[in-house]
């Protein structure tokens, strides 16, 4: 019985930076659509995929992303903060196509760093501006608050954007400082130093 072995790129173009790894059912139709791309661009930054009407599951894709994604990047915190206080955030594909970015962290209650009630995760991308949501808590103690944000089709993320948690008071609008913080340098995910 012959198995297809999986073909993945050497490398990605630029603003192909982003690797889809190829499911059961996915054609290439399918993913251009996800990814909101031509299906022509798809292709052509594809060249390891000799065929695009013959896409087999494990085959690894360069699709739309000026950074290699998924990646995680660790939050270093921003001033005093308590003991255990910590997070990342992870940009990945969004449920419904194009990216997202998800932010997890442990932290102490709001009010810890004066009248607020809520946290809000964001992403501040060069030359777009920024995406937020509110983040939410688990039952532990301290908590840990997570939230996601869709990019909308015409934002993508970039080197040197920013992704930060903040506490903010929901019945103002008030923001508090940055608590936690970290830069997608040079291209990639890596942790700010």
């Amino acid at each position: 019985m012959y198995r297809q072995l999986p073909r993945i790129p050497q490398s990605c173009p630029p603003g192909f930076l982003g690797r889809y790894t190829v499911r059961p059912g996915d054609t290439f139709y399918n993913i251009a659509t996800m990814f909101r791309v031509r299906l022509e661009a798809l292709a052509v930054n594809n060249p390891h995929i000799t065929n695009p009407n013959m896409i087999f599951p494990g085959d690894v894709l360069c699709v739309p992303g000026f950074i290699p994604y998924p990646c995680c990047i660790v939050l270093q915190s921003r001033g005093s903060v308590p003991f255990g206080t910590a997070g990342v955030g992870f940009v990945h594909f969004a449920p419904a196509g194009g990216q997202a970015v998800s932010f997890m962290a442990t932290l102490p209650q709001p009010s810890t760093f004066g009248n607020f009630d809520i946290y809000t995760g964001e992403i501040l991308i060069p030359g777009i501006n920024g995406f937020g949501t509110q983040l939410f808590p688990t039952p532990q103690d301290p908590p840990t608050w997570s939230g996601r944000v869709d990019l909308p089709a015409v934002a993508s993320v970039m080197p040197n954007s920013r992704i930060l948690i903040r506490p903010s008071d929901s019945r103002t609008g008030i923001s508090g400082p940055v608590i936690l913080e970290g830069i997608i340098r040079d291209g990639s995910c890596q942790m700010q130093t």
